[in-house]
């Protein structure tokens, strides 16, 4: 399993609604994305940063879903992002009660 944290600086006179809005534009091209189970969005509006944390069942998948195309889309859309990749060993989910490796 694969997490992925992306960050970008947001425009200083963005609201958390105004905010809020944009993510859900966007929410409905993460339904089919290969790989993804899951897609969480993060916002600090005190420090204009957003982001999102996205986990992926192969690093692989996680490459080709980041790639050029999206990275601009990103960078015009917000600003360029900055994209980390961490492997993820073992998951707690407290709602569904399970310990996953």
């Amino acid at each position: 399993m694969i997490i992925v944290i992306v960050t970008f600086k947001i425009s200083l006179d963005i609201t958390e609604t105004k905010l809020k809005e944009k993510f859900m534009e966007s929410s409905e091209l993460y339904k089919n994305t290969q790989g993804l189970t899951r897609k969480n969005y993060l916002s600090d509006i005190k420090n204009n940063i957003a982001g999102g944390v996205y986990h992926f069942d192969t690093l692989e998948n996680a490459q080709k879903w980041f790639d050029d195309e999206r990275i601009d889309w990103l960078t015009q859309r917000y600003s360029k992002p900055e994209i980390n990749f961490y492997n993820n060993p073992i998951v707690i989910d407290n709602i569904s009660k399970e310990i996953i490796s």
